[in-house]
């Protein structure tokens, strides 16, 4: 099973925690217990859930010590049952599959074990690729049980602590933040996850897959030594098991294999009306909200660290090190992979032609796909990165490149920020660069003639880089606030032009944060949020319920009516709804009203503008799982039962083409 495919199923459980609190402890149980069986955790990633149900305990979902219990007595089961098996079955385990294929792990947990006795239950705990065997490794050395339950039990508190206090103190700080600044939340949500994603993937495939896989690809090799031929022999001399780069070379293929057709088909994605470009712009939109001038500034002087000033001087300060200690061939293939990378940026722009959703340069450069910022600074820092982890252990390479991970997402992340990239755009950078990066690790990583000052190395890039960015962001900070100041793009038009033909130009369906169509939009409104909310107020309408703890605590209980669970937020096009009304026909039943502002505003008489609206009904029905919860279900397809708009003023019925229809209402000038 691929690590992305693992990482999407423990996701999927985070949210099945959510939705089913009761079942949370049991969750984190036999995920606590997983990780800690013997062989089994290697593959058992516990982390992801664990520091989700931290998060959910943080924003009010979940009790913290029940939690906490649950995951203790998890990770005591699992080593306990790793005990009894080492206990048992002793050295049958080393004759029989899989112990068999992997030597070099029982020798790493004996190592480990000999090294540090009963205190290895407590360190290994902690320890990425020891920490499920270790426990075996002491039943079959016959360690006291009664020992080995007290560094056990001791063991397993500090780890689901270190495990779920910082998700709790994400959560509360995030609830708190949502209840100050809501699009704030969510986008530091999001970062803070794609961030801590990236480190988790990065860390697990070092120091837990690639040892694994060290003792399997002898096969591979022993089938290219074989053959005759000389690519064949170069291949089995290259790639030896008994080198012990060939294993991080034969993984940079594989992701050099995967990222560029990934690169290739978002050349293709990118197309308009594909729902890729629309949640471009809808997370773009949403982006542009939540600008102010602090968050600004800060955007502004990371984006500057990557323009290209920046990123030449440093990587002409590399090369000159590089040839300076004659290492000739890595030092050639650093030139060769930055200038690949720019060439091939500036080939794609031309070819895809994509705009930007700002104008901010001319030429090749003022096309949009893909980024050449996130680009050539992951290629520049992430061949620094092969450099300097060459033949450094599994601890250091994994801190390394979790840092150029973070650092990469950041630089994408301030790219989409202030408007200068799509999302796309970065993805398609980040994948890029990724390729070249893997390309030169594969490449490269067979050479043990060079040897470079990694000490050194480190020291000129970062003085480089920081000197270099701090002179260009003192010198050219004002001049970039004024490249990258917020630019809406409105579109104005007079209520003659609406009225006959523009209100054609909105979309018939609400766009969700991802791009897709949801629930139709039968509503355009010229007037203003409060008085659209009189009217339906004087109809039976309600404000919607607010999210804090007390309102969230209503999915917990089997009897509480729709009307009182707060609506999940529904963003359109990006944009929050400015107005959230409902409307409960029975206990089980409810309308819920979504009003929208849009990109248009319209133009009276008086020449002066007003923001048009969108609004949307989705009907919901409350959902009782076991007669313990409370959910609500809907169709997003389906136009609501109710339309309560016929009656508002200068009300004015329009047909679509498809057939629905959309009603024009609000005062006029």
């Amino acid at each position: 099973m691929s690590t992305d495919l693992v990482t999407e199923y423990l996701q999927q459980l985070v949210a099945f925690i959510g939705a089913n609190p009761s079942l949370a402890g049991f969750i984190c149980f036999f995920v606590a217990m997983g990780e800690a069986l013997f062989l089994v955790g290697l593959f058992f990633p516990s982390t992801v859930v664990l520091v989700g149900a931290g998060t959910l305990i943080g924003l009010g979902n979940l009790e913290f010590w029940p939690i906490f219990i649950w995951t203790t007595a998890g990770a005591i089961a699992g080593d306990a049952i790793s005990y009894w098996v080492g206990y048992l079955f002793k050295d049958q385990l080393r004759r029989n599959w899989p112990l068999n294929r992997y030597p070099q792990l029982v020798q790493r947990g004996e190592d480990f074990f000999a090294k540090h006795g009963g205190k290895s239950i407590f360190i290994g705990r902690f320890v990425p690729g020891v920490k499920s065997v270790v426990p075996g490794i002491a039943g079959m050395a016959d360690m006291n049980f009664m020992r080995f339950t007290f560094f056990n039990v001791m063991s397993a508190f500090a780890w689901a602590a270190v495990h779920l206090v910082p998700g709790v103190l994400a959560g509360s700080a995030l609830f708190a933040l949502g209840e100050i600044d809501t699009r704030l939340a969510i986008i530091l949500g999001a970062l803070c996850l794609a961030v801590f994603l990236a480190v988790v993937m990065i860390r697990w495939v070092i120091l837990i897959i690639l040892p694994i896989f060290g003792g399997t690809h002898g096969l591979m090799v022993r089938w290219f030594s074989r053959r005759q031929d000389s690519v064949s022999q170069w291949i089995a001399r290259t790639y030896d098991p008994d080198n012990p780069q060939s294993v991080g070379m034969l993984l940079s293929a594989l992701l050099l294999l995967i990222t560029l057709p990934v690169f290739f088909w978002f050349t293709q994605a990118i197309a308009p009306e594909r729902t890729m470009a629309r949640a471009d712009l809808a997370i773009g939109t949403f982006l542009e909200a939540a600008r102010n001038p602090t968050r600004d500034q800060i955007m502004i002087g990371l984006t500057m660290m990557g323009d290209s000033v920046v990123t030449v001087i440093v990587a002409v300060a590399v090369g000159l090190y590089l040839f300076s200690r004659k290492a000739w061939r890595r030092a050639t293939g650093f030139v060769i992979a930055l200038a690949s990378s720019a060439l091939f940026v500036v080939i794609i722009k031309s070819l895809v032609g994509r705009e930007r959703p700002i104008d901010l340069y001319t030429g090749a450069s003022a096309f949009s796909f893909p980024s050449s910022h996130t680009t050539v600074t992951t290629v520049l820092i992430g061949v620094l990165a092969v450099l300097l982890v060459h033949e450094k252990s599994g601890r250091f390479k994994a801190a390394v490149y979790s840092s150029v991970a973070v650092y990469a997402i950041l630089m994408g992340f301030s790219r989409i920020y202030l408007g200068a990239h799509w999302l796309s755009d970065v993805l398609a950078g980040l994948l890029f660069g990724a390729c070249i990066v893997a390309a030169f690790a594969f490449i490269f990583g067979h050479i043990h003639n060079e040897k470079v000052g990694r000490g050194a190395l480190a020291g000129i890039s970062l003085a480089a880089l920081l000197s270099v960015s701090t002179f260009h962001i003192y010198y050219g900070f004002d001049n970039a606030v004024r490249m990258y100041q917020p630019r809406s793009a409105i579109t104005i038009m007079d209520y003659s032009q609406w009225y006959s033909y523009g209100w054609r130009n909105i979309p018939a369906k609400r766009i969700n944060i991802v791009g897709d169509f949801e629930e139709p939009l039968p509503l355009q409104w010229s007037g203003s949020p409060e008085e659209i909310e009189a009217y339906l107020s004087a109809r039976g309408w309600k404000p919607a319920p607010k999210w804090d703890v007390q309102s969230a605590t209503g999915y917990l209980k089997g009897e509480t009516p729709a009307g009182e669970l707060p609506p999940v937020p529904h963003t359109n096009a990006g944009r929050l709804p400015i107005l959230t009304m409902i409307y409960q026909s029975d206990d089980d039943h409810r309308y819920v009203f979504w009003l929208w502002e849009t990109k248009f505003r319209l133009k009276g008489t008086d020449n002066l503008t007003s923001p048009l609206y969108v609004g949307a009904i989705l009907e919901e029905q409350a959902v009782r799982p076991f007669g313990e919860f409370s959910g609500l279900q809907s169709d997003d397809d389906q136009s609501a039962a109710i339309n309560p708009f016929s009656g508002l003023e200068g009300a004015t019925i329009k047909r679509r083409v498809n057939g629905n229809t959309v009603i024009l209402a609000g005062p006029k000038p």
